[in-house]
């Protein structure tokens, strides 16, 4: 099993990213990403897609980008096969899901990390490596996809994830679906937008960054 990067926002991901690459892969110039920002596809979060791919290549990784939603299934399985990292942005997660279910890359990705591959999900990212994702229906908007017949998550990881718990325009929806979930006895974690979570051989450690600007992509 690769390790799994869960965060709300991209840039505390890239920096535990790189926090658990060997040093001597500095510039990680041979390091391919696959990057799926498919879940931004109707909000407004998709304008910062290309801060997100500079700071990527900035960092020295070759940047994939692969919209599930559009791309062909051999586009699909060629670039998860070949990639070393999987990136999934954020957005919408009822849209997300239901484009990675449909596509089958859910299924793929799933594979590949139980291989080894690092998953990095950020907000929507971070919540479908989750168990199921209904739970986080009062922060994203169900109808920005088709009805789910299955809210189940890749389950990369046993717990659910509440991104955004202290962002000005998420954090009210954060905070009270993090009372709902423990009143209801469920395992989760909770992220502020500085902080990530990286999952490894069953251990979870959380990272906190300085952060200066609220992005949930």
């Amino acid at each position: 099993m690769g390790k799994v990067i869960l965060a709300s926002s991209p840039f505390p991901a890239l920096r535990s990213l790189l926090g658990t690459l060997p040093k001597r892969n500095a510039f990680h110039s041979a390091l391919r990403i696959a990057y799926i920002p498919t879940a931004d596809k109707k909000e407004v979060a998709r304008y910062i897609r290309p801060a997100v791919r500079w700071a990527l290549r900035a960092a020295g990784f070759r940047v994939h980008q692969l919209d599930v939603a559009q791309a062909s299934a051999a586009e699909i399985r060629y670039i998860l096969s070949t990639c070393d990292i999987i990136w999934i942005g954020g957005g919408n997660s009822f849209f997300l899901l239901h484009a990675l279910r449909r596509s089958g890359a859910a299924d793929l990705i799933v594979e590949q990390v139980a291989a080894g591959k690092t998953y990095v999900g950020v907000s929507a990212g971070a919540v479908v490596a989750g168990p199921d994702i209904d739970y986080i229906g009062k922060m994203d908007e169900r109808g920005a996809a088709p009805p789910l017949r299955d809210a189940t998550g890749l389950n990369l990881v046993d717990f659910r994830v509440v991104p955004h718990l202290d962002n000005p325009g998420m954090g009210r929806a954060a905070r009270a679906i993090a009372a709902a979930e423990r009143e209801e006895g469920h395992l989760i974690h909770l992220l502020g937008d500085a902080c990530t979570l990286v999952i490894k051989g069953g251990n979870v450690r959380t990272h906190f960054h300085h952060l200066l600007h609220h992005h949930s992509l």
